[in-house]
């Protein structure tokens, strides 16, 4: 017969252990997010800590090394493209609100009277020289121009948590790369199961880990490349920066490659039409149907093929994993939701073998 004293130890030991792992989660909560970046920063990177590691033969300055790399990486494209990304932005906004301000979008001087521009143009430029037209016109713009100012403060106000956010991440990748290691036989040592049920989880976890990172990276720099080739084809400069920010813009879920070809495509149709410049009309449509049909459905043939044939999982349980976990816990919930599914797809195989073992 087992002691009172040893079953009460039992009992509030359970309790206080439930009590402290939930407080622990109220504490991390918060920086969830950063947490989970970490780890998964840490797995991409892993292999360029370790050999950086043994040509150095040091663990500290290996990862030291690795973090600055990677925190130049995350700020050094943004400042290098913002000053382009800005001043190609500031022309067309100003070349548009100056046609609008003037209630002559498409009021050009036709050449000849008859054109087919002209005709079609005609009813447009009658239109917008209503004065009530060019009120509304006016209108949108002050309400444009204020959203957009809106979204930059709310972002400026936020960056003391982003700066927060990404300090955490750094601050444990730091010390990922180093007890790397030891924490996975820590994990291994506390879970319930046989070494060869552990070894199974673990490689399907890092199977589709490897398939949603390096699938969503390949496919990224695929859009990002058509897409810098569809602006040098139609004639919009700089394609290769904005070939690098598609890319980059594509491994944004709900974002996309849209945000940078749709507006670039139209600011052609919109100031080819105003200068009567059909060549350029035509290139922002043929911008709008190569970033529609090829750069901005690819990915939709693409990364089901490329993250489900190596994760081993259905693409719709991708698909799925990858939407709930964004709703969940964020951008990083965009690998981190196939994962979980991934690791119940593997434990119901388990469950299911050792079930009909028994049978």
């Amino acid at each position: 017969m087992v002691p009172k004293k040893e079953v009460y130890f039992k009992y509030f030991f359970l309790a206080l252990l439930i009590i402290t792992v939930y407080l622990s989660w109220l504490i991390a909560k918060p920086f969830i997010g950063a947490i989970l970046s970490s780890f998964v920063l840490a797995y991409i990177f892993y292999p360029v800590y370790n050999w950086l590691q043994k040509k150095i033969r040091s663990k500290t300055v290996s990862s030291l090394i690795v973090s600055i790399i990677l925190i130049l990486l995350l700020f050094l494209p943004i400042f290098f493209f913002a000053d382009t990304i800005v001043e190609d932005a500031r022309v067309g906004y100003l070349v548009l609100r100056q046609k609008l301000s003037s209630g002559n979008v498409f009021g050009v001087a036709c050449p000849d009277a008859d054109g087919a521009l002209c005709r079609i143009m005609d009813p447009v430029n009658q239109l917008l020289a209503d004065p009530q037209t060019n009120v509304y016109l006016q209108e949108a713009i002050s309400k444009g121009t204020t959203f957009v100012l809106t979204q930059i403060t709310g972002f400026l106000l936020s960056l003391p948590r982003i700066m927060m956010q990404l300090a955490v991440t750094f601050f444990l990748l730091f010390y990922l790369f180093i007890d790397g290691e030891k924490l996975i036989q820590i994990g291994k040592k506390l879970i319930p199961l046989s070494v060869r049920h552990q070894t199974h989880i673990l490689k399907r976890l890092q199977e589709t880990t490897f398939a949603v990172v390096y699938g969503s990276l390949i496919v990224a720099l695929i859009q990002g490349a058509l897409g810098g080739f569809g602006f040098w084809l139609f004639g919009v400069s700089s394609p290769v920066i904005w070939g690098i920010v598609m890319a980059i813009f594509a491994l944004v879920p709900f974002i996309g490659t849209a945000v940078i070809w749709l507006p670039a495509s139209l600011f052609l149709i919109i100031v080819g039409a105003a200068e009567g410049n059909s060549a350029m009309i035509g290139n922002g449509i043929g911008l709008l149907l190569w970033g529609a049909l090829i750069v901005g459905t690819i990915d939709n043939f693409l990364k089901p093929k490329i993250i489900g044939a190596r994760a081993g999982i259905h693409p719709a349980l991708i698909l799925i994993g990858a939407l709930g976990g964004l709703a969940l816990i964020g951008f990083i919930g965009f690998i981190i939701g196939p994962l979980i599914l991934a690791m119940l797809k593997t434990l119901l195989d388990i469950y299911e073998r050792e079930g009909l073992r028994k049978r």
